[in-house]
């Protein structure tokens, strides 16, 4: 099954240093417009679907807290978060260390809530029907198809066998990820981080442009006959046209402005 292509770019680890870039004109404007106060750099925490797709960072706030890595082998395991100073310039928010930590999630082609996971190594995170989690799929099936869901603390993963994803503690204090939980719980909850330039936005809705005489001869074709190719209006008519539309009696304007230009004498 064909997937979206994932969101192309470099991956930005704390500590890397950003190339300066020529600001346009363009990009000023629409900082003043919308304000330059918005964090473009570093991992920020995923609150739609649409933040889901491009780079993640699965985090689980265990104790130690944890995070989801990939080892050479392609095996999925729970890795100790080290531990970051928290001061006013640099949040406390965790980020990967190596590009073994980081998942690049996709949208599955045609589908709205099933995405795939891949590593770094370009393989796909499954899991078979006893539970056990690997990153090593080179194809997409059923079982690397994954249902993202947001609840109260996190997201949870359901594989399509309907388990979920969870944390499992071993004996020794270790971990281990597994696929084999009928429902979830905190064991079940992750905390999903992108990076902050991919994350959805909402984009103002653009208002349409309406003409007021491109609407009357609509009309006239619609209703009547077309009468001579011909369309009288002038600006006080279109101001008067467009007002009415404001107003909600777009209708009503068009009566009686047809009454007006004996245009259609059966409108009344």
């Amino acid at each position: 099954m064909a997937t979206a292509p994932p969101k192309k770019g470099k991956l930005l680890f704390k500590g890397d240093k950003e190339k300066k870039k020529k600001k346009r004109k363009h990009d000023a404007l629409d900082e003043e417009r919308h304000g330059s106060g918005t964090l473009e750099h570093g991992w920020v925490l995923a609150e739609v679907l649409d933040d889901l797709v491009g780079p993640l960072f699965f985090t689980q706030p265990n104790d130690p807290p944890i995070c989801f890595t990939v080892d050479d082998n392609d095996r999925l395991i729970a890795y100790p978060l080290p531990s970051q100073p928290d001061t006013p310039n640099t949040p406390n928010t965790p980020e990967p260390l190596i590009v073994n930590q980081v998942l690049v999630g996709s949208r599955l082609m045609g589908s709205t809530g099933a995405f795939t996971f891949k590593s770094f190594n370009t393989k796909y995170l499954g899991c078979d029907k006893f539970g056990v989690v690997e990153c090593n799929r080179e194809a997409i099936g059923a079982t690397e198809e994954w249902e993202p869901s947001f609840v109260e603390g996190g997201v949870v993963l359901k594989s399509a066998l309907g388990k979920f994803l969870m944390i499992d503690e071993i004996a020794g204090g270790g971990f281990k990820i597994r696929a084999d939980a009928d429902t979830f719980g905190f064991c079940e909850t992750f905390r999903v981080y992108c990076q902050a330039r991919f994350k959805h936005k909402n984009k103002p809705e653009r208002k349409t442009k309406t003409h007021s005489g491109k609407d009357e001869m609509d009309t006239l074709k619609k209703y009547q006959s077309w009468g001579n190719n011909q369309l009288k209006m002038t600006q006080d008519d279109s101001h008067t046209l467009k007002k009415a539309r404001q107003e909600g009696r777009f209708s009503e304007a068009m009566l009686d402005r047809r009454e007006k230009v004996k245009a259609d004498r059966y409108c009344k």
